[in-house]
């Protein structure tokens, strides 16, 4: 009776990390896709007159974000921002930073406002857009110690945001069927609060 009972405990433990395993799928997709997309942006080409372009990793981050649990969304940020910031010159940080400060704020907009809907990731992919793209850029102004900001970058970091939003629209339904594919059967809102629990 007693072998039995240590059977079915040890099979509900390895069922256990088994569905843990399945949870951590899509942020381990999440983390190729940034480790591809931050060099893929540097050689995408932008707009002749206003030198913007929409910024990939930007976008994965809003919309991982949006999906995975605090813990793993800022994990994935935190490694995307050092990566880009291994992979241009300058100081260690800028990019970390900026990446770390939108996608808190997509999670605390998610959680407070109750963004689930596919339909939020374009709009919460160019706010992420120009948080990232300004916050790297004020860094940027405050380790060269110059006090004046030019209106035209912040143009650019609007425009840069706006086609982000307009590449989101297609890209964010691909990711929604993709993630559909990774994620476990249970249903969303149960598998996001037990991940919320499990991972916080």
């Amino acid at each position: 009776m007693r072998m039995a009972a240590d059977g079915i405990k040890l099979r509900s433990v390895g069922a256990g990390i088994l569905e843990k395993l399945l949870r951590a799928i899509p942020a381990f997709f999440c983390l190729l896709f940034c480790v591809v997309a931050v060099p893929l942006q540097m050689i995408l080409p932008s707009l002749p007159l206003t030198f913007a372009k929409p910024d990939l990793p930007a976008m994965l981050i809003a919309y991982a974000a949006m999906r995975l649990p605090l813990i793993p969304s800022f994990g994935l940020a935190a490694a995307a921002g050092l990566w880009r910031d291994l992979l241009t010159a300058g100081h260690l940080g800028p990019c970390l930073l900026a990446f770390t400060l939108g996608c808190i704020l997509v999670s605390v907009l998610r959680q407070s406002l109750s963004l689930r809907s596919i339909w939020f990731f374009p709009g919460t992919a160019a706010l992420a857009t120009f948080v990232i793209l300004g916050t790297a850029y004020i860094v940027h102004l405050l380790e060269h110690r110059q006090w004046l900001w030019s209106a035209t970058a912040w143009g650019g970091f609007a425009i840069a945001s706006l086609l982000t939003a307009i590449v989101a629209l297609p890209v964010g339904w691909l990711f929604e069927w993709s993630w559909g594919l990774l994620r476990p059967n249970a249903s969303p809102a149960k598998g996001d609060d037990l991940l919320e629990i499990e991972l916080l």
